[in-house]
């Protein structure tokens, strides 16, 4: 179970939400084949020449159904929390290993921006750099 505390909390209709909890372990490739529906469906025609697993979108629709959490709630986020949370669910994709060793827990510390790319930066130093969409 990942879990990830916001830096701002948000209210979504009625429930005010501190931190999201995603069971990415729990997740099938029915989740992964939805997820990607969401994202064309929100694409529309204009599309994305990134791979999924690099997919802001991608990864927020998976975060939703990771935590059942609506998808519109993750439109609230801060844009710390949204980086934070898509870097999450992107390192779980690609097989890294993102968590503190301590807890199961992923705060961003910092998050800079050059270009394309953002880089994160956990209290620990550790860095996770990521492709952003236009």
């Amino acid at each position: 179970m990942e879990i990830y505390k916001l830096t701002r909390v948000i209210n979504f209709e009625g429930t005010e939400i501190k931190e999201i909890s995603m069971d990415l372990e729990g997740l099938s490739v029915d989740d992964l084949e939805k997820a990607e529906k969401i994202v064309k469906m929100q694409q529309g025609k204009k599309g994305s020449s990134l791979l999924l697993e690099f997919n802001k979108k991608y990864h927020m629709a998976l975060a939703s159904r990771a935590s059942n959490i609506h998808i519109e709630a993750f439109r609230l986020l801060s844009a710390k929390d949204y980086t934070g949370i898509s870097l999450v669910v992107q390192d779980f994709l690609l097989g890294g290993d993102l968590e503190d060793e301590e807890t199961e827990s992923f705060t961003v510390n910092k998050v800079t921006q050059s270009g394309e790319t953002q880089t994160l930066t956990k209290a620990n130093g550790q860095e996770m750099t990521i492709i952003t969409e236009d």
